[in-house]
């Protein structure tokens, strides 16, 4: 999502990933999911519409209901799961070939495309409408010459700040890697955590570290070569994933993160800061509207938002940044053409903004982000306008699991960053085997 890429996404055929995985998986007949493609005699027509978005819930109805209003012949269900739920669920459907007509496909994306489960986006949609988003939460989705996905909400991760304590031990947010690293000392000593982050489940821990791997090379699209991992002379052990890896345990050794911090949940993570026991915290944009409604009234008024450190002083500070929620139109619906008006309804830029803003979301288009009304939403949004987003979703078969074991043994000790980096490369080439 940044202005650094070209308008128009690069061709990563390179980017080819085993299907199999993808639409895998429990085979149980789903016939209480419903969500497949309907027809009825009178040529009505009923479409499945999947997610665990369920912040848009509201939205969603509405909007189908509205649809339903221009369209009478055309009915749209929207289902909700958790996320928990939400994979299994999926991987379920996708392998009795019952998944609904729009549905979000997780890090399935080019493993269905690929597999010609979903259809190609950018011949439905045309590259006119496509070019209307952030090129990133384009390129999370491309497939050789087609896009099998178009981005929802994205995100943005930075560094949320307790200005109260900040100001107290005289310190402004970190504009370097380093400069965190030589502050967590007095932090640390004044009784409080340095920056707060989730290690439990670790995938957080992978957000932070892989940004780092752009800001190193100044190259987004290296971490999109890592994941595919067909690119010669690309690979998991090369010197700028040893850099990277270096950085955190630089950090650890510094006491930026606090002890116990792989059992840290979200909610503990995010709970430390806002009772006042972190100086920082290393989240997304998803935490301000839980913010608003979980932090002390008090607190509102004690906190601020920086960039990601950068690894030099006057560097590119590329955040983490891409599309969790995405759509997919599946390639077995009996109903395509209706799937994907309505998806290009859904993105009628005033509703589209209406549903961003009212759900304090961060939107996946260009105009939409110019009109985002959350004061946070708009800070951390125009970073993106800036271009400092990079990539820190994995698609590839267990990339995912292995760059995220191989940060944690960096924190926990049990590896050096050169160990660790080795670690991934194997674990990444077997996984391509299975």
């Amino acid at each position: 999502m940044h202005d650094t890429f070209p308008a128009t996404p690069r061709s990563l055929s390179r980017r080819r990933l085993l299907a199999g995985g993808a639409a895998a998986g429990a085979a149980a007949a789903l016939a209480a999911c419903g969500g497949g493609s309907d027809t009825g005699s009178d040529g009505s027509i009923t479409l499945g519409l999947w997610t665990w978005a369920s912040e848009f819930e509201d939205a969603f109805a509405t909007a189908a209901a509205e649809y339903h209003t221009l369209h009478p012949d055309v009915t749209v269900k929207p289902r909700y799961w958790s996320f928990a739920n939400y994979a299994p669920s999926l991987q379920a459907a996708l392998a009795a070939q019952e998944e609904a007509d729009i549905f979000m496909p997780l890090v399935s994306t080019l493993a269905l495309g690929q597999a010609e489960r979903t259809i190609d986006l950018k011949q439905a949609l045309g590259q006119d409408f496509l070019d209307g988003f952030f090129p990133s939460t384009n390129e999370e989705n491309v497939y050789g010459d087609g896009q099998y996905a178009v981005g929802w909400a994205a995100q943005t991760f930075g560094l949320f700040y307790n200005t109260t304590i900040m100001n107290q031990l005289g310190l402004q947010p970190p504009e370097t890697w380093d400069d965190l690293a030589a502050m967590a000392p007095k932090i640390n000593a004044a009784g409080y955590v340095t920056m707060s982050i989730q290690g439990n489940p670790s995938n957080q821990l992978s957000d932070f570290m892989l940004p780092i791997i752009t800001q190193i090379t100044d190259d987004p699209q290296v971490v999109l070569d890592l994941d595919a991992h067909e690119k010669d002379g690309v690979s998991w052990d090369s010197e700028p994933v040893v850099q990277a890896l270096t950085v955190v345990k630089q950090l650890k050794d510094a006491g930026v993160f606090a002890d116990g911090v792989l059992a840290t949940d979200s909610d503990t993570a995010n709970s430390t800061f806002t009772s006042g026991k972190a100086a920082m915290l290393f989240t997304g944009s998803f935490f301000p509207p839980s913010l608003q409604t979980t932090a002390p009234p008090e607190f509102l008024t004690q906190y601020g938002i920086a960039k990601t450190p950068a690894i030099e002083p006057g560097g590119k500070h590329w955040c983490a940044n891409q599309a969790g929620y995405t759509w997919a139109v599946s390639s077995g619906s009996k109903n395509q053409e209706a799937a994907v008006d309505f998806l290009k309804y859904l993105y009628d830029p005033d509703r589209y903004l209406k549903m961003m803003n009212d759900t304090f979301s961060m939107p996946s288009t260009k105009a939409a982000a110019d009109g985002v009304t959350s004061s946070d939403i708009k800070t951390m949004t125009s970073w993106l306008l800036d271009g400092e987003g990079a990539p820190h979703i994995m698609f590839g078969k267990g990339t995912l699991d292995s760059v995220t074991n191989g940060v944690v043994s960096v924190v926990d000790g049990s590896a050096t960053p050169a160990q660790a980096a080795k670690a991934i490369e194997a674990a990444v080439v077997q996984n391509r085997k299975i």
